[in-house]
């Protein structure tokens, strides 16, 4: 139960952070937001998909938590009003994502914790 109730947090939360959108007037950080929102989707796909089907519960919820994560500090670079850095985050998230969607399956998880923090951490700099 806690683990549902977990994962309906998770995405509300999701949710929320993504509907603060960034200004109309930045078609380029919009356009590559998109982009990088069909890479994500595919690589928390492909890692629960790669999981063990014991284990595909466990491994939804920290596929979710990095992606709150990434959406948390998305956010934090949007208040900050520099479309170019909103930009090159979300490409840096894209190419991320790739590589967990090339990471072989029993690396996924592992892979995806590793690319996302690694552009999280880049951007809090």
């Amino acid at each position: 139960m806690a683990k549902i109730l977990l994962l309906i947090l998770l995405v509300a939360t999701i949710t929320l952070v993504e509907a603060a959108d960034p200004p109309e007037k930045w078609r380029a950080a919009l356009k590559a937001l998109d982009a990088m929102d069909v890479k994500m989707r595919q690589a928390v796909d492909r890692v629960v998909a790669a999981a063990p089907p014991a284990k595909q519960s466990e491994v939804q919820e920290a596929a979710m938590a990095e992606r709150l994560d990434v959406s948390l500090a998305l956010a934090r670079v949007e208040e900050t009003g520099n479309e170019k850095k909103v930009e090159s985050m979300a490409a840096s998230y894209e190419k991320a994502a790739d590589l967990v969607v090339a990471a072989p399956s029993a690396d996924k998880l592992k892979v995806m914790k590793e690319a996302f923090r690694a552009v999280t951490k880049a951007a809090a700099l």
